[in-house]
């Protein structure tokens, strides 16, 4: 697995704070609620000086199949995704969510963080998500022009 950490920022710059990393999943039975969503990421907490990042707010949303809003919650980075040694697994806890079919997770790191995304083997589940619009999350190398799915690591969480 070819993992990396990755910002909004450093893709789209300041125009893309508005831009999130979106995954698709399917409730996997009826009466499922969803419960939590797990982000692997980091806020570039740094070892050596011990100095914590300024909080900065990260922004996620539940959004059905169609894309309506079903959800949204905004908190502080540090609280979720603070470690001296690189990515951990948040889990932002949501209130009970019925939830049937396809949904979306978006998470707007919103340049407060790195969320960690695997690049080689992308099972075109994962997104970028801005302005109601869904583009399929690729990695061009510019090196050989090949073109790469990108898979961001984010779970769903429910029962």
């Amino acid at each position: 697995m070819n993992l990396s950490l990755f910002t909004i920022l450093s893709e789209f710059g300041l125009d893309g704070l508005h831009i999130g990393e979106a995954v698709k999943f399917t409730a996997p039975k009826a009466g499922w609620k969803l419960r939590g969503v797990q982000v692997a990421g980091w806020s570039g907490f740094n070892n050596t000086t011990k100095a914590f990042p300024s909080d900065k707010n990260f922004l996620i949303e539940i959004r059905d199949k169609d894309l309506n809003l079903l959800y949204k919650f905004a908190d502080a980075q540090n609280g979720y995704f603070l470690s001296p040694t690189g990515p951990v697994s948040g889990v932002i806890e949501i209130p009970a969510l019925p939830i049937t079919g396809d949904f979306y997770v978006v998470f707007y790191d919103r340049a407060s963080m790195e969320i960690l995304r695997e690049q080689d083997s992308g099972i075109g589940k994962s997104f970028y998500f801005g302005n109601g619009i869904l583009e399929p999350a690729e990695r061009t190398i510019a090196a050989t022009n090949q073109t790469y799915k990108v898979n961001w690591m984010i779970e769903a969480l429910g029962e």
